[in-house]
């Protein structure tokens, strides 16, 4: 609830900013004020009769509501940045040409432009964020392993991740991304969590899990679990996906066909959570097959190629999911996005093919990867 209502708060403050900024560019326009004044005040309205109502609202109506009033915080949030840098260099290019710079004395024609050039780019950078969203890209990612997988010559896998299915992804979007993973034909499909979000009950009410039943491979379907798996009814999402034919590994590994493993850790909010080389060492792994480690937070790579994972796949980071979060996240994570040759193992970080929030990838991809992978 609290992060409900701090998000509230930053919401009115940037509306406010912003309508004050647009409320003096057009001081001389009555016209252009009221339909401001529409625009912010009906935006505002909608989204607090959404936040305050949601549980009686009906679900298109609150979906719609979801996806509307987050689009609109970061075109506030980037709108918001860009006339802030135009204020600024307006400042030092007065103080350099040693005249005043105070706002009111700007003309009429300045202001207006400097309000709608930034409204008429930021609305361009959304609207190709959404696209992005809405396309994922297939990632081709070709890997040799030096090793023997009995009588399997190459591996044709699907990974994917941050699905998170919930309020803002629905069913419609869950089919898009079903599809496109099995259009991929794979012999395997992984996903390194977060498949589901936060409630379980949007996943029940639209019946999401009939779409994830669809999902199929020859040698099966697996997944790790992620933070999200473990924000509310934890136990109760995790059973749905196995029910739905996604077998959960929780610090736990399967042998494959005789021939290579696949070993899913717990998200590391698990406080009991296993070291990779203990899971290894107690679930008997041989380490002259191949194997493969799931891993939803890449913070800490050091420790599957340690263990002698051949291959380890991660999530989680969204890869900042929008600008600058791209930035923040290759400070932060030793590998934020993509492929990395460490030692002897292969790493791939995934950026997601959902997301949390507003349905916008800005410097950032959507993306499933279809990682082929042969032995020898």
């Amino acid at each position: 609830m609290r992060a409900l209502i701090n998000a509230f708060i930053i919401h009115v403050t940037l509306n406010i900013l912003v309508f004050l900024k647009g409320w003096h560019a057009f001081d001389e326009k009555k016209w252009a004020r009221i339909l401001l004044s529409v625009v912010f005040g009906t935006e505002l309205a909608v989204y607090s009769a959404g936040l305050l109502f949601f549980r009686v609202i009906p679900d298109p109506v609150t979906q719609f509501i979801r996806v509307m009033g987050t689009s609109w915080m970061l075109f506030l949030f980037y709108a918001g940045g860009l006339w802030l840098i135009t204020d600024l260099i307006y400042i030092i290019i007065r103080r350099i040409q040693q005249r005043p710079w105070h706002f009111k004395d700007q003309s009429q024609k300045y202001r207006i432009i400097t309000f709608l050039l930034p409204v008429l780019v930021v609305s361009g950078v959304m609207g190709y964020g959404h696209y992005r969203f809405m396309h994922p890209v297939v990632q081709q990612v070709p890997i040799t392993v030096h090793k023997h997988a009995g009588n399997i010559d190459s591996l044709r896998i699907v990974m994917a991740g941050d699905l998170h299915l919930g309020w803002m992804i629905n069913r419609k979007h869950t089919k898009r991304f079903v599809d496109l993973i099995m259009a991929q034909k794979p012999d395997l499909i992984l996903f390194v969590g977060d498949i589901l979000d936060s409630q379980i009950e949007p996943i029940l009410e639209e019946r999401m899990n009939e779409e994830l039943s669809r999902l199929t491979a020859p040698l099966g379907v697996y997944s790790c679990t992620g933070n999200h798996e473990y924000r509310y009814d934890a136990e109760e999402k995790i059973r749905l996906l196995n029910e739905a034919g996604i077998i959960m590994l929780r610090d736990s590994a399967v042998l494959i066909d005789s021939a290579f493993y696949v070993v899913g850790r717990e998200d590391e909010v698990v406080i009991h959570r296993q070291p990779t080389k203990n899971i290894f060492s107690t679930q008997g792994i041989d380490p002259a097959k191949p194997v493969i480690v799931l891993n939803h937070t890449p913070d800490d790579l050091d420790e599957e190629v340690q263990a002698g994972a051949d291959i380890a796949l991660y999530g989680h980071t969204h890869h900042g999911q929008a600008f600058p979060g791209n930035i923040a996240t290759q400070i932060v994570f030793e590998v934020a996005h993509g492929y990395k040759k460490k030692g002897n193992t292969h790493v791939y970080v995934t950026s997601g093919i959902g997301l949390v929030g507003p349905q916008h990838r800005i410097g950032t991809v959507s993306e499933i990867v279809m990682m082929t992978v042969k032995f020898e």
